[in-house]
């Protein structure tokens, strides 16, 4: 069995940015069953970008430093936000670091 890229998103975060960031990690994660291991860096943060983009609908690299997403609205206030902060400060440099740390032990 070919191991997969989604096995980086586990353990998920103890706190989020947002609402809507739980929803957008858990659809990477099932996307990221799709590239297998072993990914370099840039492959992954290249996959990353577009993944992020297609289930957003918004470039990682936007200025912004959120937005909504409707289909992550499952109620509450603040809910189908997306706290690009989160994702470029604390959700991706752990993603990397758990996909070097896999990398290192295979």
């Amino acid at each position: 069995m070919k191991l997969s890229v989604s096995r980086i998103f586990e353990p998920k975060p103890k706190s989020w940015g947002l609402r809507g960031d739980p929803y957008l990690w858990d659809e990477l994660q099932q996307v990221f069953t799709t590239i297998p291991l072993p990914c370099t860096k840039n492959s992954f943060i290249h996959h990353f970008e577009q993944f992020f983009e297609e289930l957003t609908n918004h470039s990682f690299k936007t200025t912004e430093s959120m937005f909504y997403v409707k289909k992550y609205d499952h109620g509450g206030m603040s809910s189908g936000g997306i706290c690009l902060i989160f994702w470029r400060e604390t959700a991706l440099p752990h993603l990397i670091t758990q996909l070097e740390k896999i990398s290192m032990n295979n």
